[in-house]
């Protein structure tokens, strides 16, 4: 956990001065108990890296005396043109589709109970400006559910890139009942089958939800 963290920390995700998520939130997204997210966030104060205010929550420090916090040693290109999306796709197609099948087979029932309450979050009525992050948080939830803090943070770097595609097929969509519907049921089938621990089946439901994501994107 300290290791997911501090990689969070390490690549930006979670910038210097910025507040950190509270325990209760770092444990629905990270499928931990609180006294495990208590340990870690105790560790990475040891480390220097982040501060606890009484009240406040903890916050990442800045870089000082030479404890630099280590770039990210893949830089992700931009996304600047049809190529780029194409490739794009493609990419994720790959990795999530592992991501799902690793999450299967390693998920404890704690990380499986995290995908579920993002799940009911995305069939929550809320703005359509929600909709991008809520799927977002799915698929991060899933990456945290195989337990591989590379998975984990792979997603979390790609967060801009995920981003980006998913606000555009949202709004795209204009939050119709029918795209709500079929995501749901895209989503539902990855949680049904890393449910059972049937790591052939998230697979091949990750990859038929991305595939499909992506010729609603290309359709525009």
């Amino acid at each position: 956990m300290r290791t997911q963290m501090r990689a969070l920390i390490e690549d930006g995700s979670w910038s210097p001065r910025s507040r950190l998520p509270s325990e209760t939130e770092l444990a629905r997204r990270f499928g931990m108990s609180r006294p495990v997210i208590r340990q870690a966030l105790a560790r990475l104060r040891d480390d220097g890296l982040i501060q606890s205010r009484q009240g406040s929550g903890s916050f990442v420090l800045e870089p000082i005396d030479g404890r630099d916090v280590a770039p990210s040693q893949v830089a992700f290109p931009a996304i600047s043109s049809f190529a780029d999306i194409t490739a794009f796709a493609s990419f994720r197609e790959g990795m999530e589709g592992e991501i799902a099948a690793a999450a299967a087979l390693n998920r404890t029932e704690a990380q499986l109970g995290a995908i579920a309450s993002v799940l009911a979050r995305l069939d929550d009525k809320k703005p359509l400006s929600d909709r991008p992050q809520d799927d977002f948080d799915f698929h991060l939830a899933v990456a945290a559910a195989t337990g591989n803090p590379f998975f984990i943070n792979s997603l979390s770097s790609l967060r801009e890139h995920m981003m980006m595609g998913m606000s555009l097929i949202w709004n795209f969509s204009a939050d119709s009942a029918d795209f709500r519907s079929t995501v749901g049921k895209h989503h539902r089938a990855v949680y049904a089958a890393i449910a059972k621990r049937d790591d052939g089946a998230a697979r091949a439901a990750m990859k038929e939800h991305l595939q499909w994501a992506s010729a609603r994107m290309f359709k525009g």
